[in-house]
């Protein structure tokens, strides 16, 4: 039968997780971030959703070394809930074909906003060039895993040197003030940290792809080391650059400038070295978000894989190249799905990706994560959690802020996705034993 194959090293999966980390989703956020939190009061927004990211990256590590295979979060759910864990790992696949899309679909559009400033007719047309994005995107990933590992780490160059070229640009110009938030004035009128959560939901949105190599976990070399240490290793050194990145942009940009612009780091290198620097750093910008659609694919394809190879899924999900093993149903669905959703609002994609999937998988697996301390306590953990149980109180605690938070309430229609994939699973389960019936009798 053929089988996924373990390709992937240290560095090929931190290059994977940060391209998925960075993608579009700064450059096109921050102005959010800046206009919710009225200035540079917006860092504590960047240094809240860090913490939530390690502290949730620091959970998912000890479950991926527990257990490395295809699928990370389905996997998790499904072991970690005892006789519910069908039930809510095939939750977490129900929504993952909402999600996922949306979540590609919001790099394709970024993508899109970006290459105006390069060619104008772009703009006009976002969704069609959203659309073309991703047929690119599907046409790379139906190859070997090893081709797209070293691929990845050719694109995770790029990533850091987009980065660097933002901070570098503007680090003679960083002042103390744009990091003491908790000193900073309130330009819009508002009071304290109002806007928080609204500001939050959006840095957090930035730091999504932490969880990326677990999905991998059939094709890490020794998984129950290097997944942990990819996850840590890319959850830090994003938050450094967010941040810095950030300060640079607040000590140079006037917030009337940089809380209202579409291409606010375009504006930023505008106003330091002039506009044809800023379209060659628009290219940069380009190839990082390429480069995060590219790795969000990659994983989520994973997922769906996984799932239909342990027959709790679409079984047309489990079909594998059959010369060069990779799931190739799963990145043509993906691939389809998300050149529909281009054609919806940013900012309600945005928003949706996370009113979606806070509950399940997030806040689930991190109970799922206790729940497996107190029934197994002599299960094998090769990788331990930091401080327990510290990390999972933290996570959960920020995780409920970003659901119930007054700026952004957990949306309705989350809650019609895990109704409706509660209702599809008890029908699909009564179906499969009336089935059994027929077969026996």
């Amino acid at each position: 039968m053929t089988t996924l194959e373990r390709e992937i090293g240290l560095w090929r999966g931190v290059a994977l997780n940060m391209i998925d980390m960075v993608g579009i989703g700064p450059f096109i956020t921050i102005p959010y971030i800046l206009a919710t939190m009225g200035g540079a009061r917006c860092m504590a927004a960047w240094i809240l959703a860090g913490l939530l990211a390690i502290c949730d990256g620091i959970v998912t590590a000890e479950l991926s070394a527990e257990m490395p295979r295809a699928g990370g979060s389905y996997v998790f759910l499904r072991e970690s809930f005892g006789k519910w864990g069908r039930l809510i790992s095939f939750l977490f696949l129900f929504q993952i074909l909402i999600s996922a899309p949306l979540s590609l679909a919001s790099g394709c559009i970024g993508f899109a906003q970006y290459l105006e400033p390069i060619f104008p007719a772009a703009g006009r047309h976002v969704p069609v060039t959203a659309m073309i994005v991703c047929a690119v995107i599907v046409l790379l990933l139906l190859r070997r895993i090893d081709a797209i590992g070293k691929f990845s780490v050719v694109l995770w160059i790029g990533v850091l040197g987009t980065i660097a070229v933002v901070i570098a640009a503007g680090a003679s110009h960083l002042t103390w003030s744009s990091f003491a938030f908790w000193d900073a004035p309130r330009h819009d009128g508002g009071i304290g940290y109002a806007g928080l959560g609204a500001a939050l939901i959006f840095a957090v949105y930035d730091y999504l792809g932490y969880y990326n190599i677990a999905y991998l976990g059939d094709e890490v070399h020794e998984p129950e080391k290097t997944i942990p240490r990819v996850i840590v290793i890319s959850i830090l050194a994003i938050a450094v650059l967010y941040i810095v990145m950030q300060a640079c942009i607040i000590s140079v940009l006037p917030y009337e400038v940089a809380s209202t612009s579409k291409s606010v780091v375009a504006d930023y290198i505008r106003t330091l070295i002039g506009p044809r620097a800023a379209k060659w750093v628009a290219v940069m910008i380009l190839w990082t978000a390429f480069a995060s659609i590219f790795s969000v694919m990659l994983g989520y394809s994973r997922i769906l894989y996984a799932a239909a190879r342990d027959r709790n899924f679409f079984g047309v999900f489990a079909k594998l190249h059959a010369t060069e093993s990779y799931p190739f149903v799963a990145i043509l669905f993906l691939g389809a799905v998300t050149s529909i959703l281009v054609w919806l609002p940013l900012k309600h994609i945005i928003g949706g990706i996370l009113s979606i999937r806070a509950i399940i998988p997030f806040m689930a697996q991190i109970a799922g994560a206790v729940i497996l301390r107190v029934r197994q306590p002599d299960r094998s953990r090769p990788f331990r959690m930091w401080l327990y149980p510290l990390p999972a109180i933290v996570a959960l605690g920020l995780w409920s802020y970003v659901v119930i938070s007054p700026e952004k309430r957990l949306r309705v229609g989350a809650l019609y996705v895990l109704a409706a994939g509660v209702l599809f699973y008890f029908v699909r389960e009564a179906l499969s034993r009336r089935a059994e019936r027929q077969l026996t009798q």
